[in-house]
């Protein structure tokens, strides 16, 4: 993928064309979406904040075009793969000034518990919203002949939904930040990202949050879970400490060669088992905010 952040370097317009090309992509195929982000991020990175608006707003003007000219509007979709843009942006150019991904990374989570709430504003009841999608899906699956959720699930399912969309929009964010830095790195200082990952430190301000958050939690907890916004924010909260997490682990094992099969493992358990794999780095994160696991004697390289 380094051969996409080469051709984007080559100039603005090749920038923007790059950007607008892989958001398109993304109506169609989701993940491209990272790499439209990413684009931006690296131009931000790279060239700073004023050159990355000016990528983001030609790029901008090549999606609305070409969706004026293929479906005659932007819709619904098209705002969607637009979206990410400013986030990953106003990130970019935390980290850009500061050179701390944890800061970038804890911008990126309020713009999340921003969308959360936002969305919880907007529709009201989620667990509806989200139910009542299923069922259209399941309806159309069923005229094809095929077989979907019953009631039960679907109930069970959409419950579930929010949190989920949640947790992928603040994983999809962070991988466009941390692609474009790592295709900075690559093209133009190779090494840096890494060095870069194995210090990463959460604000203060995360973790006071994370503490009143979970006080909150507690108190408002029910029957069946923690209700409404306090159960996005733990969401946004638990990845951001895995994050912390994942850099500890790097630290304390990436340096010696003989014990990398380990981060291989812990991918693949990641893979397999994301929910048990956040929780447990999630907490690492969290104690190592504290005890600052990273100035521990290291493993000899």
């Amino acid at each position: 993928m380094r051969g996409i952040a080469r051709i984007a370097m080559t100039g603005p317009v090749a920038a923007a064309v790059v950007a607008a090309s892989f958001s398109l992509l993304a109506l169609f195929f989701a993940p491209a979406l990272v790499l439209g982000g990413a684009t931006i991020g690296l131009v931000t990175l790279r060239h700073g904040p004023l050159e990355g608006l000016k990528i983001g707003g030609l790029a901008l003007a090549v999606c609305v075009i070409v969706l004026l000219l293929t479906t005659g509007g932007v819709g619904r979709a098209g705002i969607v793969v637009l979206l990410p843009w400013i986030p990953v942006w106003c990130a970019a150019v935390v980290l850009r000034g500061s050179g701390s991904q944890g800061n970038a990374l804890a911008m990126l989570g309020a713009f999340v518990a921003g969308f959360a709430l936002m969305l919880r504003q907007a529709l009201g009841d989620v667990d509806r919203f989200w139910a009542e999608r299923l069922g259209q899906l399941g309806d159309a699956v069923r005229e094809q002949g095929g077989q979907f959720l019953t009631p039960e699930e679907v109930t069970a399912v959409s419950g579930m939904m929010h949190e989920a969309s949640v947790a992928v929009m603040c994983l999809g964010l962070a991988a466009m930040l941390l692609l474009a830095r790592a295709w900075q790195a690559g093209l133009y200082r190779p090494g840096a990202f890494g060095e870069e990952f194995r210090v990463l430190l959460l604000p203060r301000w995360v973790t006071v949050a994370s503490g009143v958050l979970a006080a909150v939690a507690l108190l408002s907890a029910q029957g069946d879970g923690v209700p409404g916004l306090v159960g996005d924010l733990l969401v946004v909260l638990v990845l951001l400490f895995a994050a912390q997490g994942l850099a500890v682990v790097h630290e304390r094992t990436g340096r010696a060669a003989t014990r990398r099969p380990w981060l291989i493992g812990l991918y693949v358990f990641a893979f397999l088992m994301p929910h048990v794999v956040a929780t447990v780095l999630a907490v690492t994160g969290i104690a190592d905010q504290v005890a600052d696991f990273r100035t521990l004697r290291r493993p000899d390289a």
